[in-house]
């Protein structure tokens, strides 16, 4: 009976990292940045591998980190923010930390911890059997929606774009736009591929004036009625060469999810940066 129990939990901790798993991939994937999840994934399971000896606490804890890094990065994906610095420190402490301390907790109360070989066994084979299915099934579903959603990203940045010197500017971004930017997108010149991540961006302000024209008795005024000064973000791409045209294209790791060629003009004024 012990034993039926121990192999139902060991099952339901790779099933249950199995199934977070897929379910942050789905986000990253959604997201762009799939290395900067790789990353703060493979540590923690790696640091906890190299820390214990015996195997049977290796697979839990690689598991329990896959478990909680996966939780971390899909709350904090959903929450609408991006896995910045201190988002992926902060996820992939926990996953580090959360396991050792459990352990440091149950010796403290005089239980010591043993998962032998055939519960851990166990417990990773439920993980790599339900794993891929279930994020190639949770990645399909969503591709047709990060398809339309990039169309959308690239047909709004290429609006206004322009080569200066041997930099593709684009002008008029949105600034919101910047971490989708420099996680998706990427420009394909004369052979070359250049990451939107290795871009400049700057910000440039701009004065809209509303106006209100008036007729009395045949003449006519205008008064100002408001002015609004906006910030719009400018992306200055430096590439080897001067372009006449370009592909732009964007990515999920080795990936291209759709491209759109683009002819450039020339050489034209900027707006001065403030």
């Amino acid at each position: 009976m012990k034993t039926s129990i121990s192999l139902a939990v060991a099952g339901a901790l790779g099933l249950a990292s199995a199934l977070v798993g897929a379910y942050a991939v789905t986000a990253i994937y959604r997201e762009g940045n799939l290395l900067s999840w790789a990353v703060v994934l493979l540590v923690p399971a790696a640091a906890l591998v190299a820390i214990y000896r015996d195997v049977g606490k290796r697979v839990c804890a690689a598991l329990l980190a896959t478990l909680l890094v996966s939780a971390g990065t899909w709350l904090w994906l959903a929450l609408g923010d991006d896995l910045h610095s201190f988002a992926a420190l902060s996820v992939m402490l926990l996953g580090l930390l959360a396991p050792i301390g459990l352990d440091l907790m149950l010796l403290d109360s005089g239980h010591r911890l043993a998962v032998s070989r055939p519960l851990a066994y166990t417990a990773l084979a439920t993980f790599v059997l339900a794993f891929a299915p279930l994020a190639a099934l949770l990645v399909s579903q969503t591709h047709r929606a990060v398809v339309q959603s990039d169309h959308a990203l690239i047909r709004e940045v290429v609006q206004h774009v322009q080569v200066k010197n041997n930099a593709i500017v684009f002008d008029h971004v949105d600034p919101k736009r910047k971490t989708e930017l420099k996680n998706r997108l990427a420009v394909r010149s004369q052979g070359k591929h250049y990451p939107l991540s290795n871009a400049h961006f700057e910000s440039v302000s701009r004065e809209r004036t509303v106006k209100k024209r008036t007729e009395q008795r045949g003449s006519s005024e205008t008064t100002v009625v408001s002015r609004e000064r906006d910030e719009v973000m400018r992306v200055v791409l430096d590439v080897e060469r001067k372009p006449t045209s370009i592909v732009l294209y964007s990515i999920r790791g080795p990936l291209t999810i759709c491209e759109e060629q683009i002819s450039l003009p020339g050489d034209e004024g900027l707006e001065p940066v403030s």
